[in-house]
């Protein structure tokens, strides 16, 4: 079986990413799953953003915590990318999680800073918490999820873990991500004999990285470039 596609932030390449047309744009092309990006506004708004401050992928200013729910959605999150995508705003969690549902997609949840119950419960109420999987670069964020949502998916990167014996036990995960340098046979043997999922990451636009990733048997690439990636798929070794 080919790996699912997840796209990160969307198809940002040719949209703007962490907005309705990155994420429709990418599963139009055939994406699996959506990469995306949580934060939580002043009034505790959870909002689909990467960035910590609202100015390089907004009309806005200033850290998305420092305004109100009123505020961010009025800000246009498309006009930087492109005219075309003037009127584009920054998603509530909610509506963004609605519109992968109603695709049929699953998400890639990576939590910046929010409340994570009511992270959760968004997760919930939409559907959505089979569909995903969850991490943070953040320990207290990870901690946080676990505890509000012990059946959603976690994953955690090889890099934080640094060995596979311990994605489980120590960080509760059931999916591991790794980059192109750590897809060895042994990592790859030790994360299945532990009962893992495997995800390789890449922002290269190196087709050889995709087709290293698929002849190992990985079932998810986190990746930036998406016609590299089907391009590869579709071809046989």
């Amino acid at each position: 079986m080919s790996p699912r596609l997840v796209c990160h932030r969307g198809a940002s390449l040719i949209a703007p990413e962490n907005t309705f047309a990155a994420a429709d744009a990418a599963l139009d092309k055939g994406a699996h799953m959506i990469e995306l990006d949580v934060r939580e506004s002043a009034d505790g708004v959870l909002y689909v953003l990467h960035d910590q401050t609202l100015d390089r992928t907004t009309d806005g200013s200033g850290p998305i915590h420092h305004h109100s729910a009123a505020q961010i959605d009025a800000l246009d999150a498309g006009r930087w990318f492109g005219p075309e995508f003037e009127g584009q705003r920054v998603p509530r969690l909610d509506a963004y999680l609605d519109n992968l549902r109603s695709r049929g997609a699953g998400a890639y949840v990576e939590i910046k800073w929010c409340d994570a119950a009511r992270c959760a419960s968004i997760l919930r109420d939409t559907g959505m918490i089979d569909a995903c999987f969850s991490f943070s670069f953040k320990p207290e964020m990870r901690v946080a999820m676990r505890a509000a949502a012990p059946d959603l998916r976690q994953m955690v990167t090889l890099s934080i873990a640094r060995n596979v014996s311990v994605a489980k036990s120590l960080f509760g995960a059931s999916l591991i991500e790794i980059e192109a340098a750590e897809c060895q046979p042994a990592i790859i043997a030790a994360a299945r004999a532990e009962g893992l999922e495997i995800m390789g990451y890449t922002e290269s636009d190196d087709s050889q990285v995709f087709r290293r990733y698929r002849d190992a048997g990985l079932d998810y690439i986190n990746h930036d470039h998406l016609d590299v990636a089907l391009s590869v798929l579709e071809k046989q070794p």
